[in-house]
């Protein structure tokens, strides 16, 4: 493993899971990263997105936005996309299971990747994939979690014990302590 994989937090091996369902690939190294805008796959896991991507859409009013280089991959609709609502639907969620440590006692945790975590709405109103290829940008075989694909999640990163934890949560709401709100 290379120093680099070490400089980032990561819940370790991964397996991609396409609307509820096991892929078979699997043992990919995905770290987080905040500091990132865009989730990043390898090129293996990249393709194997996109592939899904377009056979999902195939048969759909939707085509490749080729005009549009908002992203390196939009898709335009009958008509243009006012908002995430609209796209979403179109879309499937997308998830990365972890074993456990052992593999054997522990259930594995699933970090689930809904479609307003990797879509984006362009100026000229088309979807535009906010997962990318990380090959293209030097990232080789490392699968990297953007700030994208972290929306509506508290992600705690726990230094001592060298691990990362995430829970779901709509962080349009303020949270509550338990004295009452929050003050600013």
């Amino acid at each position: 493993m290379s120093s680099d994989y070490l400089k980032y937090y990561s819940p370790g091996l991964a397996e991609i899971v396409l609307s509820g369902k096991a892929t078979g690939l699997r043992n990919l190294r995905v770290v987080f990263d905040s500091g990132s805008s865009y989730t990043y796959l390898s090129s293996q896991a990249y393709q194997f997105f996109l592939d899904s991507v377009m056979k999902e859409l195939s048969g759909r009013q939707m085509r490749e936005a080729l005009d549009d280089w908002t992203l390196p991959v939009c898709f335009k609709g009958e008509k243009p996309f006012k908002n995430m609502r609209e796209v979403a639907k179109l879309f499937k969620p997308i998830a990365l299971s972890f074993a456990s440590d052992s593999g054997k006692t522990k259930a594995a945790a699933q970090f689930d990747i809904s479609p307003e975590a990797y879509l984006v709405i362009s100026s000229k109103g088309n979807a535009c994939l906010g997962i990318l290829n990380g090959t293209q940008i030097g990232l080789q075989n490392l699968n990297l979690i953007g700030d994208i694909s972290m929306q509506d999640k508290i992600v705690i990163y726990d230094n001592e014990k060298q691990a990362i934890g995430w829970l779901s949560t709509d962080c349009d709401r303020i949270p509550k302590s338990r004295s009452g709100a929050l003050s600013f």
